[in-house]
Formats: structure tokens, C-alpha cells, sequence
């Protein structure tokens, strides 16, 4: 799917078309939303944005920043932990292992990511003092 970004700077619009920076700034942003213990598929991101899982997976293959942008919490939509590439090298039983040790050796929970951008968008940001 081609989808538009909406530029302003100055008070000026500018649309162009989303190149693969802008989708990968977007894979990067819905992944943050997991929380540790949870799992989310290339799938169901794929399906949240309008394009493959495989495009997803290649997105996240380049994942620089593994730390802040967490790509060991999405797995294959069959329940198997698919690929992970650390430093340019593959350590799939790494996710296996980071996984385990973020759900406290059980298995991770599953979560649609659409539900999660929902949730966080809904949550009432205002305190109230005790």
C-alpha cells in the first residue's frame, strides 16, 4: 500500500508519498508500544499500516538500535519466533532467550498491536494528587 505523509513546516503542507524511512519510523514507533512480556506478529503490524509482513521482517532485519526499538517481541503469526539478526549476524535462540527472560521464563503473552495503539490512545493522561 502507498499512503501519504503530510509535511507543515511554516505554516505550508506538503504530501508526499511514504518512502521506506517513513514506514520503518512507523514499524519503530508501533514496536516501543509492546510491553515487556508481550508479543505482537509481523502481521499484525503489516496489517495495522497497510503493508507485507515480509516488508515488516526486512524493516526490522535492519533494526540499528535493538535496545530502544525492542524487534525481539514480534514473532510469526503461527506462534514460531522467526528471524533475528543482532550485528549484522543471525541470534534467533538470542530472541529466544531475551523473550523468555522478559515473561519470566514463561511464554510470552500475545497482544494485537492494534488493540495496544487503542489503549494508548485512550488513557487518561491527567493526575490527581492523594
Amino acid at each position: 500500500m502507498i499512503f501519504p505523509i503530510v509535511e507543515v513546516c511554516n505554516n505550508n503542507f506538503t504530501v508526499r508519498r511514504a518512502t521506506k524511512t517513513d514506514i520503518a519510523e512507523i514499524v519503530y514507533a508501533l514496536i516501543q508500544l509492546i510491553p515487556i512480556g508481550y508479543v505482537t506478529t509481523y502481521s499484525d503490524i503489516a496489517n495495522t499500516i497497510g503493508v507485507s509482513p515480509r516488508y515488516v521482517a526486512n524493516i526490522l532485519k535492519e533494526n540499528k538500535n535493538p535496545i530502544a526499538i525492542p524487534c525481539h517481541r514480534v514473532i510469526k503469526s503461527g506462534g514460531k519466533i522467526g528471524g533475528y539478526t543482532l550485528n549484522g549476524k543471525r541470534a534467533d535462540q538470542f530472541k529466544e532467550k531475551l523473550l523468555m527472560l522478559e515473561s519470566l521464563g514463561k511464554s510470552p503473552y500475545r497482544i494485537r498491536i492494534d488493540i495496544l495503539i487503542f489503549m494508548n490512545s485512550s488513557k487518561d493522561t491527567t493526575y490527581s494528587q492523594r
